[in-house]
């Protein structure tokens, strides 16, 4: 634990530039840091750290070439035993510990914050964090062990670093405000749609494929229908947009369940729409050579539960077999 501790010195050191904000960052003295840094430098046979600004001031330190790399290597080992001692914890005893979710938000409020609320209610003593990963970030997240799992859209492509459990997933609907132009029309076709700013979630490739394939010759390329979309992680600021503006959303429509009671938000037929009668593919990724926590394995559980719902009523609603 102790040589934990100074490559914790080490790291507050280079995100301070300060003995003394470094020690406070820790809670110890600037001449503990200053120490173990002196120790360090006489184990490594150089200097790890410059102390000397180019104006000559003594008031900024950062780390040398060799420093950086040492500090890289001391991020990475702290991330490794701290994701450890959480492994170590729950596997141990699953009525304490912490577990780290992953999530695209376009499932966080759908479908991860009621499978949260049962394993919150049956577990109490867990405590639970949540970071909201963009397509690009979950698989990084999950690589430095910033998170324990993913649940989200499926990528374009899978990776042996990872396992990866199915999901099957209500797919998002087109929206508009109750008073937008097109509130109330019947099948309304895409060239008209594309006439209003359209708004939704960042999507993995393959779901903008779907809708390629079903209107090829108003987007004839993926980039085309990129700049047709103006995406955020933000699906709050995406509702209110929606229900300010004239802007067409696609989004869960549990996100905006209440507006639709309400009659504020309204949900539009788009003709040949590719998700209007088929789910979509989800799911639950974790670390190949990472043991999975009991509590993540009760979560995924949870996750099932309320997704069999939600499909077998979006099954319902769009008149297909259960």
């Amino acid at each position: 634990m102790d040589s934990l501790g100074h490559l914790r010195q080490l790291v507050a050191l280079a995100e301070t530039g300060n003995f003394r904000k470094a020690g406070q960052k820790l809670g110890i003295s600037h001449s503990a840091v200053s120490q173990t840094v002196k120790k360090l430098e006489a184990e490594y046979g150089t200097e790890l750290f410059d102390r000397t600004r180019f104006d000559g001031s003594r008031n900024e330190t950062v780390p040398t070439a060799l420093g950086e790399r040492i500090v890289a290597a001391a991020r990475i080992a702290i991330n490794e035993m701290e994701a450890a001692a959480r492994d170590v914890q729950m596997l141990r005893d699953l009525e304490a510990g912490q577990l780290v979710i992953g999530t695209d938000p376009t499932v966080s409020e759908s479908l991860l914050a009621p499978a949260m609320a049962r394993l919150i209610n049956s577990h109490p003593n867990w405590r639970f964090k949540v970071i909201i990963c963009n397509r690009n970030e979950w698989e990084r997240y999950l690589e430095e062990r910033q998170i324990d799992i993913y649940i989200g859209l499926r990528p374009d492509r899978e990776s042996d670093t990872f396992r990866y459990r199915e999901l099957e997933l209500v797919p998002p609907v087109v929206l508009c405000s109750a008073n937008h132009p097109l509130a109330g029309q019947g099948p309304i076709s895409i060239e008209t749609l594309k006439a209003y700013s359209v708004i939704g979630g960042d999507v993995p490739d393959w779901f903008l494929w779907g809708i390629m394939e079903a209107y090829p010759e108003t987007f004839p390329d993926i980039s085309t229908l990129r700049d047709t979309f103006l995406t955020s992680q933000g699906l709050g600021l995406l509702r209110q947009l929606l229900l300010l503006s004239n802007a067409v959303a696609t989004l869960p429509e549990f996100i905006v369940k209440n507006e639709i009671e309400a009659g504020k938000v309204c949900k539009l037929d788009i003709a040949g729409w590719p998700y209007k009668k088929r789910t979509i593919p989800g799911v639950a990724a974790w670390l190949n050579q990472r043991p999975v926590p009991p509590a993540a394995h009760q979560l995924l559980s949870h996750v099932q539960m309320v997704l069999r719902y939600a499909v077998n009523e979006f099954r319902k609603d769009a008149g297909l077999d259960q």
